[in-house]
């Protein structure tokens, strides 16, 4: 049976990640995924999964995006839709989900699931205040199926109603959980790899550089870190170029003397062994649906940091995730993750991790069934 997601972007990280995570644990024998992405060809998201996806069969359709031609992103995806003999169509665009839906219902996809991936997004303007109501609308119209990240993020796109049907379900933001058990050779290969010392203290941030994931204050809590444990080292994983305010970050890094203490990989394929080499992960974001990274850091054993109240709760499934209220000064911040993290002994809390319903070779299995009990409705 054949299944369309629609993203808008399968890049390192985020949806992308949760798409080849789910994916690569299936049968392809019973389901097959074919993507379409939405998003600015510039951006170029999907450098690192597209020749994943193809390898497993999967074609990917790069569409015009929305934002810049409407009507020709839907004859582009209604166009795919109609040749493509869908049994389910799998929307991952938030309030946008309601068009595709829509689409897909017009050519015979029977079912037809939006997934939220956000508990919360910045204040929009009235326009889009208005359009994004008309949206939500439309999914309740359009969508057969609910699926959220963590009922935070299902509340926030769907509203109560949705929560207490039977065709809502949480869909987790599972993990391999064995690529993320700490390792010390592989710590030592990559600090040597970054020239980092093994008594550096080390800080990680993955995920790519944007509004959401609060770059900026960041930089300002390892600033702070700095001042108190100046063997320190911050590492950013993901992508940084395309971030529009990369440059105010360096230069608040050089006018703060730390710029050499701050290393930017860019995206990795490799992303459960460079957190081996972290000490304690810190993501301070503005607002997250789930936040997949949470899980991947306390799974390698991490000292795990986020923001309270906006890191859903589904992800506090060990001691070492933390929530710090936005409210704390950064040097506040920077005070809890030393105290929590430099004295630190590491421990392999994975099992923990897999009761708690994150290991993906489970959850794969149960929403390859999920697929084909619908499909064989119809």
């Amino acid at each position: 049976m054949r299944v369309l997601q629609i993203a808008v972007g399968i890049n390192g990280g985020g949806v992308g990640a949760v798409l080849l995570n789910y994916y690569s644990h299936m049968d392809h024998n019973d389901v097959k995924f074919d993507i379409v992405i939405d998003d600015l060809p510039s951006v170029k998201n999907g450098s690192l999964n597209e020749a994943t996806f193809k390898q497993m069969g999967c074609n990917i359709f790069r569409v015009t995006p929305k934002s810049v031609n409407l009507r020709e992103n839907i004859r582009q995806v209604s166009e795919i839709m109609k040749n493509g003999n869908y049994d389910v169509l799998h929307s991952n665009m938030e309030e946008w989900s309601a068009l595709y839906c829509c689409i897909a219902k017009k050519h015979g996809i029977n079912t037809r699931i939006a997934h939220a991936h956000l508990a919360y997004v910045n204040t929009p303007s009235l326009i889009k205040k208005m359009y994004n109501r008309v949206l939500k609308t439309g999914l309740k119209h359009y969508a057969t199926d609910f699926f959220a990240c963590s009922r935070d993020a299902g509340k926030y796109l769907f509203g109560d109603s949705i929560l207490k049907k039977d065709n809502f379900k949480v869909l987790p933001n599972a993990i391999e959980t064995n690529k993320y058990i700490y390792n010390c050779e592989t710590r030592n290969r990559i600090r040597k790899e970054f020239g980092i010392n093994n008594n550096t203290f080390v800080v990680g941030f993955v995920g790519r550089l944007y509004y959401q994931k609060n770059p900026e204050r960041m930089i300002r809590i390892f600033n702070e870190i700095c001042k108190k444990h100046t063997d320190s080292q911050l590492v950013i994983v993901g992508d940084y170029k395309s971030y529009s305010k990369f440059s105010e970050l360096t230069d608040y890094a050089k006018k703060n003397g730390i710029y050499n203490q701050i290393i930017y990989t860019g995206l990795r394929q490799d992303v459960p062994d460079v957190m081996q080499a972290f000490d304690a992960f810190v993501l301070p974001s503005r607002y997250e649906g789930f936040g997949i990274v949470y899980i991947e850091a306390q799974t390698a054993g991490l000292m795990t940091f986020g923001t309270a109240k906006v890191v859903p709760e589904e992800v506090n499934c060990t001691k070492l995730m933390n929530f710090i209220d936005s409210k704390k000064t950064d040097k506040e911040w920077a005070e809890i993750i030393l105290n929590k993290s430099l004295n630190y002994t590491r421990e392999d809390l994975s099992t923990e991790i897999r009761n708690s319903g994150f290991e993906i070779a489970v959850e794969a299995k149960k929403l390859q069934r999920f697929y084909i009990e619908k499909a064989s409705k119809y």
